[in-house]
């Protein structure tokens, strides 16, 4: 939290001076918070906009404007915004002021012409310019600790805030890297700020952060910062949406560029590296690049309908469409600006001639790494521009799949940029005519059958024909292997080069449609063999483009050659190495940024690889051998001579497999609260899959009845949970999750195909109801039950269908759900064949059960469904049904060996080494303080190692190690091997509670277990409930009844202890909101008796008893205004400090101030009770003047030479107790209703 000190704390010498000097060094002028009241920049506190700087931006841009009548249209315009917050939602009023920022203000000019007002300079040289440039033509100012009161008239500090033309654009909270998770904490902070807290911020009452939402109506960005490291994100990031920013292009063209000028500026030692921290300073915060993203790379996201999320924020519902304000990522950005580079800076194909354009390159971002969003990006960088050489260009997107467009459309659409669409070959030609011409700036949208009609090359991404034949995956993949074993490359067959004569086909499909240079095609899946085909129609029809492909999976290896002649590859930077791309994002790369999870798979049928007729009978016995003799011979006899699709297609087969997959789902993702999709073989075995899952269900749920009902489950209470049995671990967790289990859905999402005329399969093919089951299977499921499987008690209901009943159903038949007029069932998990196996965003997604032939790109697109982040999601899973993982040398030979196509999949035991490597660091952390980490049984040993950890810098090594730990043993669980560091897990966790609780580490000063994955919470969630029962925990606050009973219960040292970091922390808290005499006097003398007696445990006890007393008596309520209502004292309390600190009013007798209260606490609640009162901007402003008024009345008015002063300071005070009432309409208006 940031604080106003003399002498610089930790935070401020180790984060906030150095970030404060780099932006220094850049250009930003720096004043004090303490001195915009002297330097005359702002007189109310309340006040967000430094005004004499706005005007005279204002007036810069406009230059017929003479006087301050000219600019108070605008400045009120934007003020109106910010002081709406309290009247509206904080997102409506950041898209007010946001829409003024960037289009400026309609206002009469000369001769009463309606004119429009700017209030930033966007022009390219103002934001690409010179140095000189950019900072003549933009005022950039950085205020540190500047202080913001609230509604109340209590302040808030905040650490930095960047002013552009006097209008903050970014706050910036700053932690001590030495604190446990600083960003995770300046986050907090942050979000506590904006009026719109964290769901996990436990903090309250007096320890609450004083929100400012109306600061934050025109900021554009958040920063957080620890001296070494700093993420980005906006007004409405949570804490997994900051990102750390790692890269320096364009600004820089090489690190030790960097480096240089860092070291120029003293800023840097000779041997140091640039810190993250630096990095997003130099890049984010440079001037000119800070308007560059403010205006091009921020935008506004739809999140979907209320149902999807909840759409509330803590207190309050959010009225409206629900978003969230986004902001690039490095790599976006990155890509991007390398992308406008060379438009603006390479000539054309029509100069330079050859084969490719030079403008063009290849983007590989891996999966999941906002493609979609980097072409959004990239849109409004160029539409948006006030380059003419850019904002005229027409952009043609071509794709390869309808789905994958309607995505991208819906991204592109967010960039403001015109959008269309070719509906025919015809319409396509007619919109290419138009393509760099005069209207003709847009973007256009065409998928490759378009162009190419039945000229597409490849296998057509894994579609089946419509209304037509099904493709034999199974068929095809034999196939493929015969040719391979011919001779035939593997890339070859897994992805064919179209031949001449197709070729040349292709060439002839279209006409010259536009000649223009000034044409981007953005090309999809730019690594497959269509490209070609692509190619040669694009180059008749638009000859002089640039063309632009992006990838997310890594080339094949013949394919390189093709693709740099398609779009131009770059010189290699290393002799002898291969052309390189326009920009890379790796895997690795993305999952270190957490802009993906990390994929683990693990293989479920050990005799799956199918060469012969010998191993195709070994795989049949494999997968009937668990089903009891009388069915096993039934199945013989049906499928004497079985082809590896009727294995795949059997129905006891899939029986037995969508059991075992439901039984891993409800032990894996379902505690998570995330869903899964499986993979089948065809249309029809994606149908009997849901039948099958169905009866898994119920016959789960008939043995969680018995398990019940026998005395099975109240048996294993007490015992460690790593000695239950696998089947005991499995009916525990489906008995804790049995009301979710008996709802849930399992849903096909598959093609149409010869069927449709019958009307079969309508549920699984009409595009509408597809349409919804996405959508249901994208919303979260209702509240999970607690963690401690002992502390839910499960409702009585039936289960979903009869025992034995499911068998004799049409599993054919129309989905029903029974109570037409009830919410539909959550789905749990999508059944598909090829349909949403590529380009489906579904963060909830965690586990993808494969149970097809796939191979190549198609297999690491598809494996991306699961890597998509989401909050508690630390891994997506992929589990192998069909063997197509048992030999990845043969599954991904296109790539021969490759290791970039590896790094999206890493087998699951290799996670068991790193039980014992986290396990063995964290051991030898806590044996270098003393501390036996197998010694923690007892009581004694407890509390002697919470001691041990009272360096903060020790406990946030601590906390990191202990957390990577547990997060390994969450991944692995609930693998059998893991289960032997339960115990160690369960012992360390408490000593971290303890930690935590006594030092007051967490958020609130109390300790919570959400940073634990819920496979470890469900393990040690009963354990250390116990503990807080059994043993004696202090309460966090010396406020609390039993804080004294419990401390005296504790050894001297210990209690002394307790007493401490209680009292500190409950000064601390104070302190960071309300800055009272007596809590600094409170700190100096607790300070004061650390250093007399250290060590004097029996000394400090006696001595600190009368500080809590003292601490607990500033607490309590003035007798004098005991018998007024509560929102009356608040008045009375914050009319008698505004007295207080005015040099220009007296301070009133006890009696007197108390009848001045009584007159304006009857004027709010006597105009708040009207129903026609809505806190609207204008009914606050008439409460105010109505308050002035009374104000006046009572003898608050200025006489003489000191009138205008006291009537304005009058009028501040009117105005924080209108504002007060209207952040706090539905208590005033309580009070009226018991009165």
């Amino acid at each position: 939290m940031a604080t106003e000190v003399v002498e610089g704390t930790t935070e401020q010498v180790e984060a906030e001076w150095p970030l404060l000097a780099h932006l220094k060094a850049m250009g930003w002028q720096h004043i004090r918070g303490a001195r915009l009241r002297d330097e005359g920049e702002r007189d109310d506190f309340r006040e967000v906009l430094l005004e004499r700087r706005l005007r005279a931006a204002v007036r810069r841009y406009s230059a017929w404007m003479t006087d301050d009548t000219h600019t108070d249209p605008a400045v009120r315009a934007l003020r109106a915004a910010a002081r709406h917050v309290s009247a509206q939602s904080l997102p409506q009023a950041n898209r007010d002021a946001t829409d003024l920022l960037l289009s400026g203000v309609l206002q009469a000019g000369p001769d009463d012409r309606d004119v429009k007002t700017r209030f930033v300079d966007w022009s390219s040289e103002a934001l690409e310019g010179s140095r000189e440039e950019r900072l003549a033509r933009n005022d950039y100012v950085v205020v540190d600790q500047l202080r913001v009161c609230d509604a109340d008239g209590k302040p808030a500090v905040l650490d930095l805030v960047l002013f552009v033309n006097g209008i903050p654009l970014v706050v910036i909270e700053c932690k001590s890297p030495d604190v446990r998770d600083p960003l995770g904490s300046a986050i907090r902070d942050l979000r506590a700020y904006t009026g719109r807290p964290l769901d996990d911020d436990t903090r309250s009452g007096a320890g609450a952060l004083r929100g400012v939402p109306h600061l934050f109506a025109p900021v554009q960005l958040l920063v957080a910062a620890d001296g070494t490291d700093a993420a980005l994100g906006t007004y409405s990031s949570s804490e997994e949406h900051y990102a750390l920013w790692r890269s320096i292009s364009s600004d820089y063209e090489k690190p030790a560029h960097l480096q240089q000028e860092l070291r120029a500026w003293g800023l840097l030692g000779a041997k140091d590296e640039p810190t993250l921290q630096q990095q997003l300073t130099a890049i984010v915060l440079r001037p000119g690049n800070l308007l560059n993203i403010v205006r091009h790379y921020v935008f506004e996201k739809p999140l979907g309908d209320d149902k999807s999320a909840g759409a509330k924020t803590r207190g309050r519902a959010v009225a409206g469409p629900r978003t969230a304000k986004v902001v690039c990522r490095h790599q976006q950005y990155r890509a991007t600006e390398k992308i406008v580079e060379r438009l603006r800076t390479r000539s054309s194909i029509a100069v330079t001639g050859g084969d490719f354009d030079r403008r063009g390159g290849v983007v590989w971002h891996t999966q999941g790494a906002g493609k979609s969003f980097t072409m959004q990006f990239l849109a409004r960088r160029l539409h948006a521009s006030s380059d003419p050489a850019l904002n005229g260009i027409t952009i043609v997107a071509v794709t390869d799949r309808i789905d994958l467009q309607r995505q991208l459309r819906k991204a592109v659409a967010l960039s403001d940029s015109e959008v269309r669409e070719a509906t025919s070959r015809t319409d396509l030609e007619k919109l290419l005519g138009r393509a760099g011409r005069s209207g003709g700036r847009a973007v256009v949208f065409a998928t490759i059958q378009k162009f190419l009609g039945d000229l597409v090359g490849g296998k057509g991404g894994g579609s089946d024909t419509a209304g037509g034949e099904e493709r034999s995956l199974d068929g095809e993949f034999e196939a493929d292997r015969e040719k391979t074993a011919a001779g035939v490359s593997a890339e070859e067959v897994a992805d064919p080069v179209p031949d001449e004569e197709t070729l040349k086909k292709a060439a002839r499909i279209f006409p010259e449609c536009s000649d223009s240079e000034r044409v981007l095609v953005l090309v999809d899946e730019a690594h497959r063999s269509h490209t070609s085909v692509l190619h040669a129609c694009l180059r008749k029809a638009l000859p002089n483009a640039a063309r632009i492909g992006f990838t997310g999976t890594p080339l094949m290896a013949g394919r390189r050659d093709d693709t740099g002649r398609i779009f131009g590859l770059e010189p290699s930077t290393t002799p002898g190495g291969d052309p390189e791309f326009l920009d890379t994002y790796r895997m690795t790369e993305a999952e270190r940024d957490k802009v993906v999870v990390p994929v683990r798979y693990s293989g479920r049928v050990t005799k799956a690889e199918v060469r012969d007729k010998q191993q195709l009978d070994e795989c049949f016995e494999d997968l009937i051998e668990p089903l009891e003799e009388a069915e096993r011979a039934r199945v013989r006899a049906k499928y004497a001579t079985p082809s590896k699709r009727a294995v795949a297609e059997s129905p006891p087969l899939i029986w037995r497999k969508a059991a075992d997959m439901l039984e891993h789902y409800v032990t894996g993702p379902l505690t998570g609260g995330f869903k899964a999709q499986v993979a089948v073989v065809s249309r029809k075995a994606a149908v009997l899959y849901r039948n099958a899952f169905q009866e898994a269900r119920t016959e789960l749920l008939l043995r969680v009845a018995e398990f019940d009902a026998s005395g099975r489950r109240e048996s294993l209470r007490g015992r460690a949970p790593e000695s239950y049995t696998r089947e005991e671990s499995l009916l525990l967790r489906a008995w804790q999750f049995q009301e979710l289990l008996r709802r849930i859905d399992f849903v096909p999402v598959i093609s149409a195909g010869s069927e449709q005329k019958s009307g079969r399969w309508t549920d699984w093919t009409d595009e509408k109801k597809q349409r919804d089951h996405i959508d249901r299977f994208l919303r979260p499921f209702p509240q999970l039950p607690p963690d401690n499987p002992w502390a839910y008690t499960p409702p009585v209901e039936p289960n979903p269908v009869p025992a034995g009943s499911i068998g004799g159903m049409n599993p054919w038949s129309d989905l029903v759900w029974g109570n037409e007029a009830a919410d539909p069932p959550p789905i749990a998990i999508l059944i598909v064949k090829s349909m949403l196996l590529t380009g489906f965003d579904a963060p909830i997604e965690q586990a993808l059960y494969l149970d097809r032939p796939i191979r190549d790109a198609e297999l690491l697109q598809a494996i991306a469904r699961v890597n998509r982040p989401a909050r508690r999601k630390t891994e997506g899973l992929v589990v192998d049904y069909y063997g197509v993982l048992n030999n990845l040398a043969i599954t991904l030979a296109a790539y021969r060996g490759n290791p970039r196509a590896r790094e999206s999949l890493r087998d699951m035991a290799d996670e068991l080494p790193e039980l014992d490597r986290t396990a063995g660091e964290f051991r030898t952390l806590l044996e270098s303080e003393g501390i036996d980490p197998a010694g923690l049984a007892s009581r004694a040993a407890l509390a002697e190692a919470v001691l041990a950890l009272s360096d903060p810098v020790l406990r946030a090594s601590f906390d990191r190690l202990l957390g990577e730990y547990l997060a390994v043993v969450n991944r692995v669980l609930p693998h059998q091997d893991a289960l032997e560091y339960v115990p160690d897990a369960r012992a360390w966790s408490v000593l971290q509670m303890r930690v935590r609780r006594h030092y007051r580490d967490d958020t609130g000063g109390g300790f919570t277990m959400r940073g634990y994955g819920r496979k470890v919470r469900a393990l040690i969630a009963e354990h250390l409930e116990a503990q807080e029962v059994d043993e004696a925990v202090a309460p966090v606050s010396i406020l609390a009844p039993d804080f004294d009973e419990v401390v005296g219960r504790l050894p001297v040292r210990e209690a002394a202890a307790e007493q401490i970091q209680g009292l500190r922390y409950h000064l601390e808290e104070r302190q960071a909101v309300e800055d009272r005499p007596v809590y600094r006097q409170l700190s100096a003398e607790l300070e004061r008796v650390l250093e007399e007696f250290a060590g004097r445990w029996d000394d400090i006890l006696r001595e600190l008893g009368p500080l809590v007393e003292r601490a607990r008596q500033a607490e309590q309520v003035d007798p004098a205004v005991a018998d007024l209502p509560p929102m009356e004292r608040k008045l009375h309390e914050l009319l008698r400090e505004k007295l207080k600190a005015s040099e220009l009013l007296d301070d009133p007798e006890p009696q007197e101030l108390r009848r001045v209260v009584a007159e304006v606490y009857d004027e709010i609640t006597s105009r708040v009770s009207l129903a026609s009162f809505g806190g609207q901007a204008a009914h606050v402003a008439h409460l105010e003047a109505c308050l002035h008024t009374r104000l006046r009345e009572a003898g608050y008015r200025g006489e003489g030479a000191r009138r205008k002063q006291v009537n304005a300071e009058v009028s501040r005070i009117a105005s924080t107790l209108a504002g007060y009432a209207a952040q706090h309409l539905e208590a005033f208006r309580a009070e009226v209703r018991r009165e």
